[in-house]
């Protein structure tokens, strides 16, 4: 028997590639909203945005703010916006940002224990991260594991807050608060009914 050889950035982008169709407009502009608000990024910070997509994030942060992206897919690349596969690491100097955005990206990659520890890395001491993760007790999610519904949206994880915070904390990290982004369709609701969590954490 041999082991069969582990996916490459590749296959990973081809696998996030093919379920594009799955993100809503309306849906992601609430969430950059709500991170935004949470994160309370000043005029002048160095912001590191992953999962950059058309920088949709960038247009509800303040003027003035350096802005960089990571997306895994090539079709998104722009001056502003590497194209990189993060479960291969970072590629930026230790405390490089203020503020690391990480919207619906964490529960997508092989190894978000050693994504969190390379945020962690380029993050400045005191500085935040903002993570956005799908709420596993949405009743879309309930549905679907009720009826044994295939996953199609490529999440390979899900955390409760307990988890999140203790993923965190073990990493380096401190939560501060968290908050709720929309139900479905898109209409601003509190965290325990919200279709997916922001968490606020601040580098320790």
């Amino acid at each position: 028997m041999t082991d069969k050889p582990a996916a490459d950035s590749r296959d990973l982008a081809q696998f996030y590639i093919a379920r594009t169709d799955w993100h809503a407009p309306a849906e992601e502009q609430m969430r950059f909203r709500r991170a935004a608000a949470l994160a309370r990024v000043p005029a002048g910070a160095a912001v590191l945005d992953i999962g950059a997509r058309d920088r949709g994030l960038r247009r509800v942060l303040p003027d003035g703010v350096r802005y960089q992206g990571i997306e895994i897919d090539p079709a998104f690349a722009r001056p502003d916006v590497l194209v990189h596969d993060i479960s291969q690491g970072i590629p930026f100097p230790p405390g490089s940002y203020d503020f690391v955005f990480c919207l619906e990206v964490l529960e997508h990659v092989p190894n978000p224990f050693g994504t969190l520890s390379e945020i962690h890395r380029v993050l400045k001491p005191g500085g935040v991260l903002i993570v956005s993760v799908p709420n596993p007790y949405h009743f879309k999610e309930i549905i679907w594991n009720l009826f044994r519904i295939p996953d199609r949206q490529g999440h390979l994880y899900a955390w409760t807050r307990q988890t999140m915070t203790r993923l965190g904390e073990l990493n380096g990290f401190r939560l501060e608060r968290t908050g709720g982004t929309y139900l479905h369709p898109p209409i601003r609701m509190v965290a325990m009914l919200a279709r997916s969590i922001v968490y606020r954490f601040v580098r320790t």
